[in-house]
């Protein structure tokens, strides 16, 4: 018997510092798991902020797009200055989009100024006359007409055109 209680005695450690040393060899890499998972989430927390932000500046060049084109069609035409104040709230679409989008700005854009220069030749902004009545009218305004349709197609257009640049789905 007295053999028996010898053995259990020499399994147990010697003192409680042999248990402080083993939970102190677990405790590093227990924080070194814990430091990698907090360091995994903050990446996915900085990843989300990244997509928000980016969301955020593309939709200010829709937002941008939708007024401009709204106005448009509203007033049915446009000026110069509005023209470049169009485009220099859009200016961001390069950095934030494909090539596409930039192309889509640069083609409205022209087109607005096409069609500020036709509305300026039958009725000049300094007060003097315009094209008189007759065939060289007719066709300027024929061509007018059919690039203020074209703006209220691009508006119409750009909004499943943007939602698909954007990765956001609409019915």
């Amino acid at each position: 018997m007295n053999d028996s209680l010898h053995i259990y005695v020499e399994q147990l450690p010697a003192s409680d510092s042999s248990w402080i040393d083993i939970l102190s060899a677990l405790l590093v890499p227990a924080i070194a798991v814990v430091s990698v998972f907090i360091a995994y989430q903050q990446y996915k927390i900085n990843q989300q902020r990244l997509r928000h932000e980016l969301y955020e500046r593309r939709l200010a060049v829709y937002r941008a797009l939708q007024k401009y084109l709204s106005e448009i069609i509203r007033e049915g035409t446009t000026g110069y200055g509005r023209a470049s104040e169009f485009y220099a709230e859009a200016s961001e679409a390069s950095f934030l989009f494909d090539d596409s989008v930039q192309k889509m700005i640069d083609e409205i854009y022209e087109k607005s100024v096409k069609m500020i220069a036709l509305h300026e030749k039958m009725y000049p902004s300094d007060g003097s006359p315009g094209l008189p009545v007759g065939e060289e009218r007719s066709q300027v305004s024929a061509e007018n007409s059919e690039l203020l349709k074209w703006h209220f197609d691009q508006l119409n257009k750009s909004k499943k055109f943007f939602a698909a640049k954007m990765g956001v789905k609409i019915t």
